[in-house]
Formats: structure tokens, C-alpha cells, sequence
């Protein structure tokens, strides 16, 4: 009775499956949803071909997009772009015009491989349900934007790097941009007024917030008050840099009312020019990063200090450790990958800071150039200049190279990147 039970089951479930809603679909088994995709699977091989055109085009046009559809509109000369000039009388090929139309409307091929690739996904729905499958869906979202807003820009700012591109057109000019960059004195003052400002803030912002909120955690300030310093300390994060630049820009005015002057008078010093010198103008900017971001690093290593099981804290009692002790012997060990991300965080916002020399200062040309930075020098070059776009292509690849080197270094040397032979167990 119970084979037969068996196999009645097994034939019912090979024909019918039953819905959520009650209703009896057919089930599809794997041999069938594998011949239905191999069927479909020439639409794939339309979306990637359609895909691969329109972003050919793109990468080929570059930043001489917008002139090649002026001049396609416009039936004018299209040799600077694609082709070699034609002779009198003489006519672009089908396959010549078909790419110059691909390219003029590069967009709609991305558009329509979109559309295959989502007629496909409906015809195969049930690939929607596959286990083996689902974890890229999940992933797709991170990928895309990855590749349209990190890969895309990359590979056109590589390509702008070694081009002389003007309002005329785009020539390549192979490493020039880089010789002249190289061969510029601000750029040696940006890298060295960067690097100046990434060592005093990371110096300052990553011991300072980890003592504060050691106190913090141990309760060795009464609540009340600790509470508030917890408020007080985080509102500079919430606090636009624009606001933020603007106020410390009056606060170290010449003037003999700024309040850093006054702070001077009582001590019985003169009013000095702070922003106009080297080290006063360069403690300007690593005040006003130290007020806004040590709340947050204090959030950081708060989070990181709730993580140490309290064990901990009673074996180190036991043992007879003091407070300097369990400090350096079990908070500051366990602290490290929090105070290795807070130091990653902080050499990236030393190397690519703007926003606050530009506000202090009120524009990118500080005296003396004493305010500038690498990306300040970018925006020089890149949107203050006319004809520079190759140029400032070229220091921009410079920056993301050096801040990489520094950031690996600097996981190498905390251990979280090990290098070397593993040990023969």
C-alpha cells in the first residue's frame, strides 16, 4: 500500500504543482528549463553584441561626443572622429554609415540590449527562482553601478590623460600631460601642502578620538556630563563644510576683532595675518577638520569598544591590571581593525580634501598657494582653465595612484594585508 502511495505522489508531482492560491501549475523540470534556455540563448548573444556597440562608441567618442553629433547633424567633415576624409564625390560604405549612425545614437543600443536581455528574463522566469542564480541578481545592482559610476569614468579619464582635448577637437599627445605636470611647481606645493595635511590630521585624529572614547565607555565622567559631551561633539558632523569654512575664515581674519587675534591679545601678543602664512593658514585647516570629525571617530571606536566582551574587562581585574593596562593590553589590541578603518578613512580624506581649503580661503587661489591641494590643483586645471581637461585627466590618475600606494602601505604595515609564504604546517 505504501509503494503505491509512493508512486501515485511521484506521478502527481511530475505532472502538477500546486500554487499558493490554489491553482495547478505544470512544473518544470530542469532538462526543460535548460532546452528552453539554450533556445533563448541567442537573445543573450543580441544583447551583448548590442551592448558592446554602443559602448565601443561611447569609449571611442570620449569628451569629442557632443562635437561628432553636431557635426553629423550638420552633414560637416566627420575625419577628426572616425574615418579618413573623403574625395570629392566620394560616400561613406553601408557598414561605415551604419557605425557612424550607431555612434550618433549610441545610447539606443544599450537601451534595446536592456530590452532583449529583459524579454529574455521573461521568457525564462523561471530563472528568477533559481537558486544558483539569485545571488547574482543580488549582486547586479552593485555591479552596474560599479561599472557606469567607477569603471566608465576611469577608463575615460585613462584615455583623457594622454590627449590634448580643446574645443577644436582631440589630439593624442601620448605622456606629455604627465611631463608638464611633473615638470609644474604648484603641483610639488599641492602634493606637499596634501601630504602635510594628511600626516597632522591622521596624527591628531586617530590617538585623540580613541582616548575620548575610552573615557567615555569607562564611565570615568559622570553621565550627565558625559552625555552631553557625546551631543556636543557630534553636531560639528551635521554642520555643512560651507558653513563650517565661512566661520573659520572670519574666525582667522587679520582683522584685530577675529577671535583667533583676540585670543592673541590676551595673551599680550600682536593680530597676526593667519591665513596668510605658511603654518598658521595650515592650522586653520586642520582645526576646523579636527572639530568637525573627531564625534564621528568617537562614534567609531565607541561601536568598537561595545564589542569587547566584558569577560575581558573581569579577567583584567583579576590579574590586578589598572586602568593604563587594560587599556594597552586588551582595549588596544581588540581595537585594532576599527582604528585601521578610521585610519584608511582619514588618509582618503587628507589626500582629497577641497571643499574646506576653498571655503577658508574663499577660492582656490590662496596666498602664496599655501591652501593648495592636489584636488584644488585638479579644479585649477580641470574647470578653472580653459583646454585643460587632458591635463587635469592626468593629475587626477596621479592622485588615485598615490592615494592606492599610501592605503596599501599602510594595510601592510598594520598587518591587515600579509605578504610573504605561508608557514609549512
Amino acid at each position: 500500500m505504501l509503494c503505491r502511495m509512493a508512486i501515485f505522489t511521484r506521478l502527481i508531482q511530475k505532472r502538477y504543482r500546486k500554487g499558493i492560491c490554489g491553482m495547478q501549475t505544470k512544473t518544470i523540470t530542469p532538462v526543460t528549463s535548460r532546452n528552453k534556455w539554450k533556445k533563448t540563448a541567442y537573445l543573450l548573444v543580441i544583447a551583448a553584441v548590442l551592448l558592446a556597440l554602443g559602448l565601443a562608441a561611447m569609449f571611442t567618442l570620449g569628451t569629442a561626443s557632443t562635437r561628432f553629433d553636431t557635426a553629423y547633424d550638420n552633414g560637416t567633415d566627420l575625419s577628426p572622429y572616425f574615418f579618413e576624409p573623403l574625395a570629392e564625390g566620394e560616400s561613406y560604405s553601408a557598414l561605415q554609415k551604419a557605425w557612424l549612425a550607431i555612434a550618433r545614437n549610441r545610447m539606443m543600443p544599450i537601451f534595446a540590449a536592456v530590452l532583449v536581455f529583459v524579454v529574455f528574463v521573461a521568457i525564462n522566469k523561471e530563472l528568477l527562482y533559481s537558486q544558483n542564480i539569485a545571488p547574482y541578481v543580488f549582486v547586479l545592482p552593485f555591479i552596474l553601478t560599479f561599472a557606469i559610476f567607477f569603471v566608465y569614468p576611469l577608463i575615460s579619464t585613462i584615455m583623457m590623460s594622454f590627449q590634448d582635448i580643446k574645443a577644436s577637437g582631440t589630439e593624442w599627445i601620448g605622456l606629455k600631460n604627465y611631463e608638464n605636470m611633473f615638470a609644474n611647481k604648484n603641483f610639488w606645493i599641492a602634493v606637499k601642502n596634501s601630504m602635510r595635511y594628511m600626516v597632522l590630521t591622521c596624527a591628531i585624529l586617530i590617538p585623540m578620538p580613541l582616548v575620548l572614547a575610552y573615557l567615555l565607555d569607562t564611565k570615568a565622567m559622570p553621565g550627565k556630563f558625559a552625555d552631553f559631551f557625546k551631543t556636543v561633539s557630534y553636531m560639528p558632523v551635521l554642520c555643512s563644510v560651507v558653513v563650517a569654512g565661512i566661520i573659520f575664515r572670519m574666525m582667522f581674519s587679520e582683522l584685530d576683532g577675529a577671535m583667533m587675534n583676540q585670543v592673541r591679545a590676551m595673551f599680550g601678543m600682536k593680530p597676526i595675518a593667519w591665513l596668510k602664512g605658511e603654518w598658521t593658514s595650515m592650522f586653520a585647516m586642520v582645526l576646523l577638520c579636527t572639530w568637525r570629525w573627531t564625534g564621528m571617530n568617537i562614534l567609531y571606536y565607541m561601536a568598537g569598544l561595545k564589542s569587547i566582551p566584558g569577560d575581558l574587562y573581569e579577567a583584567a581585574d583579576i590579574d590586578g591590571a589598572n586602568e593604563f593596562q587594560k587599556f594597552w593590553h586588551v582595549i588596544l589590541p581588540l581595537l585594532k581593525p576599527t582604528a585601521i578603518y578610521v585610519l584608511t578613512i582619514s588618509i582618503y580624506a587628507g589626500l582629497s580634501m577641497f571643499t574646506e581649503s576653498y571655503m577658508v580661503f574663499g577660492n582656490n587661489n590662496s596666498p602664496k598657494n599655501y591652501g593648495l591641494t592636489i584636488v584644488g590643483y585638479l579644479y585649477r586645471y580641470g574647470f578653472e582653465k580653459v583646454d585643460k581637461f587632458g591635463f587635469a585627466s592626468a593629475v587626477g590618475l596621479v592622485l588615485l595612484v598615490g592615494a592606492m600606494i599610501i592605503t596599501v602601505a599602510q594595510l601592510i604595515a598594520t598587518g591587515t594585508i600579509k605578504i610573504g609564504k605561508k608557514e609549512e604546517k
